[in-house]
């Protein structure tokens, strides 16, 4: 395990060792993250620390949510609502939007909860066409939008409004 932090912080000493590629950068810290996550509670005893590092490390993290979880459907509706991807994902991008998605919901199966609205939704966007057969949804609306990420985005959400509209119809 890498025991000192590099002087300048590791984001400047791994961006520099993986020649400016930011995504190996931020690959060989969470590396190293699920390194030190491996190490064993008695093995942290004996490493050497300072006080503050040691202060640092609490109690260890729990995976069990401490509030209500939240449905993905229903963080879909918030950020359609509220009508700034920006401020959810950043630049508006599919490959993003996707990515908070699959975060959303390995957060929930992490926590031990199961969101099988979602599962219901990504059938429905099956059945109703806006999915075809081997495609995934990012593909499917990107190209339907004409290549619009921002518009792609905003067809996503209006589609979870009309599911949950349907839904709560029946």
């Amino acid at each position: 395990m890498k025991k000192a932090w590099p002087p300048e912080g590791w984001e400047e000493a791994y961006l520099r060792e993986c020649d400016g590629d930011h995504t190996r950068a931020v690959r060989k810290y969470l590396d190293y993250v699920a390194e030190f996550r491996n190490v064993s509670p008695g093995e942290l005893a004996v490493m050497p620390m300072s006080n503050e590092e040691r202060s640092c490390l609490g109690q260890p993290p729990s995976l069990q949510s401490t509030h209500p979880s939240v449905p993905i459907l229903d963080e879909l509706m918030e950020i359609r609502r509220v009508g700034r991807i920006l401020m959810y994902i950043g630049e508006a991008r599919m490959e993003r939007m996707a990515g908070y998605i699959d975060g959303y919901r390995l957060c929930l199966s992490l926590a031990g909860l199961k969101d099988q609205e979602y599962s219901l939704f990504e059938r429905w966007l099956q059945d109703t066409g806006s999915v075809p057969p081997g495609h995934t949804w990012e593909d499917a609306f990107l190209q339907a939008a004409g290549g619009d990420h921002e518009a792609a985005i905003h067809r996503l959400l209006d589609c979870a409004a009309e599911f949950r509209a349907l839904s709560a119809a029946t």
